[in-house]
């Protein structure tokens, strides 16, 4: 694994000059002295690690800080003018964390399992952490300008930033890309509409994801570290966080697992039909599927995505038994998503600003559907990065699909894209584009056609 060249120190005053001038604008522009001081803080600890990049990749990083905090402005406002407040379809998820966080801080308990134990949540809550999350936040901001709902969402821009880290030093350890590629990952990754989006919101599935990057990175510190003192650090804080990820999303741990399960694979060359044939053993002998909620998951999120779909393709795919063929549905069906309905923009005047969002999603989505021939070669490698994609979505697949969980395997997903096509020749590669945009444009066609006509 090599390293990028370090940065000049000129170069070092252009990224920081940079920065502070983005966290100065969205600060001003968010009416919030909150905002300031809370980046303040987090660019301490950000802009350090972004100082040790070479100079190319301290730019993506400046590029996905900046293109971030307009998203959640996009958002922001594009939510206020159309349902008149700034949350997910009016008010949704979002608006229930941050009602739980200011139930927490009321209580001015700051422990989970307290906060349950003390039923300031619903003892059925699956998120007393990020509630406590919140809770912190208005705490910290109360005692200065108060609370504003950019305070979370700009917290999201700093968490993506240090997933984009996680994901750049797994990749380049073990997914055999190549350096000059590794570029495209990370911005692959951030910069895609859908993500931005989803970033962009008062949701927990940024911060979720950062917690199974953490315990997956320091597991890795674990098993490579040669020092005991290291080594118990490492094991010290993990274990702590893996406490408070079991309160954010018991199953997202299963995650956590699987991937650094695959790194034990990977540093010590056991065959993976050893592997398969111990998880299937855990399995049937221990109650591992009812502590995760597994089966859970799949019929509650498969009923409510049933509920919502209406009466198109996906009620119909969602109304199939998950196996054997369902989930094969749901595999094709997840590469489409959210279906770009380019016809259903720009109609209303209150929806200008809300539509040009989903434009946005819409045009990801089309380079998400053209990737999708060098995704699918890129499975049958079989190798580290193939299987810590398909550890990552076929349980989201299977269990969850709501649109914001894709965060859970998307920057795998992107990375198996970019290596895809990248090592596929050239002449292949426009090939397979021209015939697989003519494919999905009349799959599309028709799809159109039995929806609306």
């Amino acid at each position: 694994m090599q390293n990028f060249k370090k940065m000049s120190k000129n170069q070092q005053t252009i990224i920081i000059g940079f920065f502070l001038v983005l966290i100065i604008l969205s600060s001003i522009l968010s009416f919030s002295v909150s905002v300031f001081l809370m980046q303040f803080f987090l660019a301490m600890i950000t802009i350090p690690l972004i100082l040790k990049k070479e100079y190319k990749i301290a730019k993506l990083y400046l590029i996905i800080f900046m293109v971030s905090l307009v998203f959640v402005f996009l958002v922001y406002y594009g939510n206020q003018f159309y349902y008149g407040n700034p949350y997910y379809i009016g008010g949704s998820d979002d608006l229930k964390f941050e009602n739980w966080g200011y139930d927490v801080y009321d209580a001015n308990l700051f422990l989970p399992h307290k906060v349950i134990k003390q039923q300031i949540l619903d003892r059925f809550n699956n998120a007393p952490f990020y509630a406590v999350i919140i809770a912190i936040i208005v705490k910290f901001s109360n005692g200065l300008a108060g609370y504003t709902s950019f305070l979370p969402r700009i917290l999201n821009v700093y968490f993506l930033i240090w997933i984009c880290m996680i994901l750049e030093y797994l990749v380049n350890k073990y997914a055999n890309i190549p350096r000059d590629k590794l570029l495209f990952v990370i911005g692959g990754f951030a910069l895609m509409p859908n993500i931005q989006y989803i970033n962009s919101h008062v949701f927990r599935d940024t911060f979720n994801l950062l917690q199974v990057f953490l315990i997956v990175f320091l597991f890795d510190k674990i098993i490579d570290s040669k020092n005991l003192l290291t080594k118990f650090i490492s094991l010290l804080f993990m274990t702590v966080l893996i406490y408070f990820t079991y309160y954010t999303r018991i199953n997202s741990l299963a995650f956590a697992a699987i991937l650094s399960l695959l790194i034990l694979i990977e540093k010590y060359k056991i065959k993976i039909r050893y592997v398969i044939l111990l998880f299937i053993l855990l399995i049937l002998m221990s109650d591992i599927l009812k502590i995760l909620k597994i089966e859970y998951f799949i019929t509650t999120y498969t009923r409510y995505v049933a509920n919502i779909a209406g009466d198109g393709l996906s009620r119909f795919i969602f109304g199939r038994p998950l196996l054997p063929f369902g989930i094969i549905l749901r595999f094709v069906y997840s590469f489409i998503i959210p279906f770009p309905n380019f016809f259903g923009l720009f109609k209303e005047s209150s929806r200008l600003l809300y539509d040009f969002v989903y434009l946005l999603i819409y045009l990801g989505v089309l380079v998400q559907i053209l990737m999708t021939p060098f995704i699918i070669k890129r499975i049958f490698r079989f190798d580290w990065l193939s299987f810590s994609f398909l550890g990552c979505f076929l349980p989201v697949i299977a269990m969850t699909f709501t649109f914001r969980h894709v965060i859970l395997y998307y920057p795998f997903m992107v990375a198996m894209a970019v290596d895809g096509y990248f090592s596929t020749k050239l002449n292949n590669r426009k090939m397979i584009m021209f015939l697989w945009g003519i494919i999905a444009f009349c799959l599309s066609l028709i799809y159109v056609v039995l929806k609306f006509l």
